[in-house]
């Protein structure tokens, strides 16, 4: 076969560009440091880094609903932990009230006590995280409980669950509604306003302050079991938590085996793949003119 110029230039020009290219792409693999940028470079493994970046999308997002989560739940802890406090003085000023030696004007400071101490717990009640009524349920837009001048409150949210998502099918409620704290068996705020008319009354009737004890203990034990379901929940986060972290950690490190560059060996290789580049062009100039070669470069 008759071996032409114009042959030999072809056969010349594409071994320079596909030694171009070879360099091209040791170079971006440096620069990048990543062995695969695009899915041609590696179908297979390019599918699992998309796999890889996924799952690490996911479990970012459980990481922020982990963290607002447990924002909620020591929110709650913290406003319930007032409440208790605001119930247990209300039932020493029963216990105190109801010994037999009250006075009438003892008993009208009492009653000014009582009557704070309700419009602290209803505001504590109507607590807010951000823009949104904790108590509420599902209405967060709403104020969960409101009075009238009689005192008689009125709840104004619904049961709903604010739920957060840990993972795939796995999730986890982390409010707890107004009648969940206040009136679950027994009214909280009722058996205040009863308290406070049997103090405000002129004729003294220790029964009917003294009635009030054993209510009050039981609203303080709705305040309690919603905080247990609170600390319940609260470790059940911090343990999520850990969990995502040990897991994300492992999937980063598998993401990284499978597209990064090691380093040391991309840089030999572009060396390499200059050398070679080098010489082909070393060679080339001595088939074809300089100034196709030129042209070429």
């Amino acid at each position: 076969m008759r071996v032409t110029n114009k042959m030999m230039t072809d056969t010349v020009s594409a071994n320079l560009f596909r030694q171009a290219n070879r360099l091209l792409d040791a170079q971006e693999v440096v620069s990048s440091e990543k062995i695969i940028n695009r899915p041609s470079d590696d179908p297979i493994g390019m599918g699992k880094v998309l796999d890889y970046r996924k799952a690490l999308s996911s479990m970012d997002q459980y990481q922020r609903n982990v963290t607002q989560g447990k924002m909620w739940v020591e929110h709650t802890e913290v406003v319930l932990d007032e409440v208790n406090d605001l119930l247990r003085q209300a039932k020493e000023i029963a216990i105190t009230q109801s010994e037999g030696t009250s006075e009438r004007d003892d008993r009208a400071t009492a009653s000014e006590q009582v009557k704070n101490i309700y419009d602290q717990v209803m505001q504590l009640a109507n607590t807010k995280l951000g823009d949104r009524y904790m108590f509420a349920g599902h209405q967060t837009g709403t104020v969960p409980f409101t009075r009238d001048a009689a005192y008689n409150a009125t709840y104004n949210g619904d049961a709903g669950e604010i739920r957060i998502i840990l993972g795939e099918n796995t999730d986890l409620t982390v409010n707890a509604d107004g009648t969940q704290i206040f009136n679950n068996g027994t009214d909280t705020f009722d058996v205040l306003r009863q308290l406070k008319d049997a103090l405000e009354n002129p004729v003294y009737n220790q029964a009917d302050i003294s009635n009030q004890v054993q209510p009050l203990i039981e609203a303080g034990g709705q305040v309690e079991s919603v905080r247990s379901e609170g600390a319940a929940n609260y470790t059940r986060l911090e343990l999520t938590e850990s969990q995502l972290e040990i897991l994300q950690l492992n999937v980063e490190n598998m993401l990284s085996e499978t597209e990064d560059a090691d380093m040391a060996q991309a840089i030999v290789n572009l060396k390499n793949e200059e050398t070679a580049y080098e010489t082909a062009l070393a060679a080339a100039a001595r088939v074809i003119q300089p100034s196709l070669i030129n042209f070429l470069r």
